[in-house]
């Protein structure tokens, strides 16, 4: 028989029992991110365990309480039903999310040898779990969004569950060769100006003086929260460098032997960082810190954010560079295929949102662009409003 559980730390289930559930996944819904998380999240945060009728973990799932003004990017109502049709905010704001908190790389936590009739019936157990939850933090609606394909899968194939909308893209470069000769191979194959602005790019930066070094993140701490925070306050992030150094600090604790940052140098000042993870055959691009009014202006953004990361990938045998959302016309010319995200959400008092013939209309346009590939379409569709 089996058996659902509430925990309310990661720390309640050993490291060998929650391996096989993120081994193959996201890294945003790994061991390491989800309690960097728990540390920022507590005490608005927990964990629905499943045990199958041998006691042995074969699913998880964390929740977490949004409250008004916090979460905003998992804040359905806030993001993206409001303005879209005839919604109510008390419907469907505050509200429990259901995966993950940030990062915008979602799925469910099952393990890796569950059949498919067993994954949904896991994944059903799951949710019914979560709307208990809901119930108990008095919240009025609930959410699962930012899911990757996997993720969409898994939801889809439970019977019942909410119609998914469209919640944005994110780019990805697959790995497909095993030089650097390669790759511009495959980006003149989409058009010679991309071959040759990859060529142009890397050797400006070659020719500026520069080198890239690895370090771990728990290494440079105070230098990454020093660039980070310059280029954040350039686009208007509010988060100070107190926050942040609490943030990186704890990002270190947990996930410092998955870290990998891009070092950018000139002799030996440090001038940018680039903080990747490495998880399972991906690379997950995560920040970037760049010390503007020091550069060159040598594509130094591409050179540590895509360039240097696919050298790194094609050299140690990963085969994805995932890049994450935002930015996407830049990172598309480069390679990069959007791949789409998709989400849910339900209210106790009202009814699912793709009911509405508006927001019905918006989401499948913005499937159609999402389907499509096509540069411009995607930065009108998902780009910056």
């Amino acid at each position: 028989m089996t058996r659902i559980d509430l925990v309310y730390s990661l720390s309640e289930i050993d490291e060998s029992e929650l391996a096989p559930l993120t081994q193959g996944r996201s890294f945003y819904v790994s061991g390491p991110w989800l309690r960097a998380y728990e540390s920022l999240r507590t005490p608005d945060v927990v964990y629905v365990t499943h045990r199958d009728d041998m006691g042995r973990l074969d699913g998880l799932l964390p929740l977490y309480r949004q409250r008004p003004d916090t979460l905003a990017p998992y804040d359905a109502f806030g993001t993206y039903l409001r303005g879209a049709g005839e919604f109510a905010e008390a419907d469907w704001s505050p509200s429990l999310v259901l995966g993950q908190s940030a990062a915008y790389c979602n799925e469910f936590l099952i393990v890796a040898d569950a059949g498919p009739g067993a994954e949904s019936s896991v994944v059903a157990d799951l949710l019914r779990a979560a709307e208990e939850q809901r119930m108990r933090w008095g919240v009025p609606a609930a959410s699962v969004l930012y899911l990757n394909r996997e993720g969409a899968r898994q939801l889809a194939a439970v019977p019942g569950t909410p119609q998914p909308f469209i919640c944005d893209v994110e780019c990805e470069i697959d790995v497909e060769w095993d030089s650097w000769d390669g790759y511009i191979q495959y980006l003149h194959s989409l058009g010679r100006k991309r071959s040759a602005s990859a060529r142009r790019e890397t050797e400006e930066f070659q020719g500026a003086g520069y080198t890239v070094s690895p370090a771990r993140l728990g290494g440079l701490l105070e230098e990454s929260n020093r660039l980070f925070t310059k280029l954040q306050d350039k686009y208007g992030d509010r988060t100070t460098m107190a926050e942040r150094a609490h943030y990186l600090k704890i990002l270190a604790a947990e996930a410092d032997s998955h870290s990998r940052l891009f070092v950018l140098r000139r002799d030996e000042e440090i001038l940018g960082i680039s903080l990747a993870f490495l998880w399972g055959d991906t690379v997950y691009m995560r920040q970037l810190g760049l010390d503007y009014e020091r550069l060159t202006g040598a594509a130094e953004y591409f050179n540590l954010t895509i360039y240097e990361p696919i050298r790194f990938a094609i050299d140690h045998g990963y085969r994805r560079v995932h890049l994450g959302r935002a930015s996407y016309d830049a990172k598309m010319f480069r390679g990069a295929k959007v791949r789409p995200l998709i989400g849910a959400c339900w209210s106790a008092t009202a009814e699912s949102p793709l009911a509405q013939a508006p927001f019905a209309a918006w989401n499948r346009r913005r499937a159609e662009v999402a389907e499509s590939g096509d540069r411009k379409l995607v930065m009108a569709a998902f780009g910056p409003r």
